[in-house]
């Protein structure tokens, strides 16, 4: 029974990074269309939505393990990752961190937030 189980997780966890794989394959393409709206300055300044990190962080993900990273190095390498596809997030990070120092909570920290990163 438990060897039922475990080759049924075990199935399921590979079709996911299958399709994770084809996934990330799939959207790769789409990366460069975004060089050329980067010619204008709005991206850089601009917070990606959801699914844009989503799919970013998916994809730093797959190089981590495709580095064949673990633990702390594989984290480290996803967040650089991530920090490299959008500035914008570290510099959010930041902010929000300095509104958090200062004593800032909820609508005076988002506006702090806020300020902060169109400040730059």
């Amino acid at each position: 029974m438990t060897s039922k189980l475990l080759g049924a997780t075990a199935a399921a966890l590979f079709a996911l990074s299958s399709a994770t794989v084809v996934f990330a394959q799939t959207t790769a393409p789409a990366t460069p269309a975004p060089a050329t709206t980067s010619s204008t300055s709005a991206p850089s300044s601009t917070m990606p939505s959801k699914d844009e990190i989503k799919t970013a962080r998916q994809a730093c993900r797959q190089d981590a393990t495709g580095q064949g990273l673990k633990g702390q190095a594989r984290k480290d390498a996803v967040k650089s990752c991530l920090q490299q596809k959008y500035p914008v997030l570290a510099k959010r990070k930041t902010c929000h961190d300095e509104g958090t120092g200062k004593g800032l909570q909820k609508k005076a920290l988002h506006d702090y937030v806020k300020q902060c990163i169109t400040a730059s």
